[in-house]
């Protein structure tokens, strides 16, 4: 594996010749998708610096940049002290040993009163020692046009097959809306959420012992046959292809879309925004897909910090993130960020005014404790991180879509790559 991972950061090294070096504490945070949170852990910083008496430098880091940044930091063997990255990458780099246990800090989280979402933690650990720490929980519900939906004379879809029936009426009705926004680049989003279609359909990437590849099953290939057809109807449109990260969010917020997958960044945009979207919209769950194995499967993943191993000021880069988990600082952030982050503090879920008098996050804490984790139906794994990382499920999917192989083979090779990068561990 780490075979394989140097190769992977010196093909993203090439892309963005960045490094972390000027500050005495360097500090890279994922971008938000909201401006005030940003602000807010950018001020957090610079005062922490000041009581400690050094330097720190927060550099927010867009989600579909952060893995190529940090490549070339590590090629270039100088990467931030302290960083976060998204959960299901966190063990890639636990295995690359480029991260330092923290297993200290989670203690100390845990011993809040209430502790933590434990559901978060083990795509925190590797070889037995949390190499991560979640800070939020990402819940993804599925964001409905009622208003669509209305006009149509339909009702809210429960299953993937009722979704593809009103996408059809709402696309013949408004032939200028993208009936479902479904990113389908190499955003970190797209390779989620595909993901979420296929456990639906009953598919997983592993089986249970977590080593054993499942990808090439009946199940997967009906989901890509689903997203096919859907393709070529029109009701999932072909820009879908380019989208960044933030493609669905704008898709839905600007009223071109009337389904999309998201975590709650749009609910907290429309309440800031456009309340009259917001009166038209639903987060469900996501639709069930067809047969006995059919089920509603959502992922859970969570923002995650980590700290370097090579870091000069350890005790400084630990320092920061006991300040951050603060619970009453840490309860600022969350309701600043206004949803997009359920907190790492299952006990806040049930005091913060944020979510305990907002009805539409009412089943936020059971999307929390059971939501699925990226290496399903096995553990988290530094292998499920480095299929994700190479972004083989949207890859594959690209192949069927674009270059117009069945879905039988387009599975077929997705199985074949994930089976090639098992064999460079």
């Amino acid at each position: 594996m780490k075979k394989l991972a140097m190769a992977l950061l010196i093909s993203g090294a090439t892309l963005l010749p960045l490094t972390a070096q000027a500050a005495d504490l360097t500090i890279w945070g994922l971008q938000a998708f909201n401006q005030q949170a940003d602000d807010l852990i950018t001020e957090m910083a610079t005062q922490f610096g000041k009581a400690r008496g050094i330097d720190v430098e927060y550099v927010v880091v867009p989600g579909n940049a952060m893995t190529e940044r940090l490549a070339a930091a590590l090629q270039a063997g100088a990467p931030p002290d302290v960083f976060m990255q998204v959960g299901p990458q966190t063990q890639y780099y636990a295995k690359l040993g480029v991260t330092m246990p923290l297993d200290d800090i989670l203690a100390t989280m845990r011993a809040v009163p209430g502790g933590v979402y434990e559901s978060t933690i083990p795509q925190a650990m590797y070889e037995g020692k949390a190499h991560a720490l979640p800070l939020e929980v990402d819940v993804v519900p599925m964001f409905v046009r009622t208003d669509l939906l209305k006009e149509a004379g339909l009702e809210v879809p429960k299953t993937w097959a009722e979704l593809r029936t009103a996408s059809q009426a709402i696309l013949k009705a408004n032939p200028g809306i993208a009936p479902f926004a479904m990113p389908l680049s190499s955003a970190n989003d797209a390779e989620s959420f595909s993901r979420m279609i296929v456990w639906s359909y009953g598919g997983a990437m592993f089986a249970e012992d977590g080593d054993t590849i499942t990808w090439n099953s009946p199940e997967t290939v009906a989901a890509y046959q689903y997203i096919a057809d859907m393709f070529a109807e029109g009701t999932i449109p072909r820009s879908t292809l380019t989208w960044d990260d933030a493609g669905n969010n704008t898709a839905y917020q600007t009223g071109r879309a009337a389904f999309t997958i998201n975590p709650p960044s749009i609910y907290q945009w429309m309440t800031q925004n456009d309340p009259d979207l917001l009166a038209n919209t639903e987060m469900i769950a996501i639709p069930a897909g067809p047969g006995e194995k059919g089920r509603s499967a959502s992922m859970i993943s969570s923002f995650s910090w980590l700290v370097s191993k090579d870091t000069k000021r350890p005790d400084d880069g630990k320092a920061w993130l006991n300040h951050f988990f603060e619970p009453a600082q840490y309860e600022t952030i969350i309701a600043t960020v206004g949803g997009r982050w359920v907190p790492i503090y299952p006990a806040q879920t049930k005091s913060m005014p944020l979510f305990k008098d907002t009805p539409a996050f009412a089943n936020f804490d059971e999307m929390a404790r059971n939501g699925l984790i990226d290496g399903y139906a096995g553990p988290p794994s530094a292998l499920a991180a480095a299929i994700f990382n190479a972004k083989t499920v949207t890859q594959s999917l690209q192949r069927m879509l674009v270059d117009g192989e069945s879905a039988e083979k387009s599975v077929a090779w997705a199985q074949s790559e994930m089976e090639r990068l098992a064999a460079a561990k």
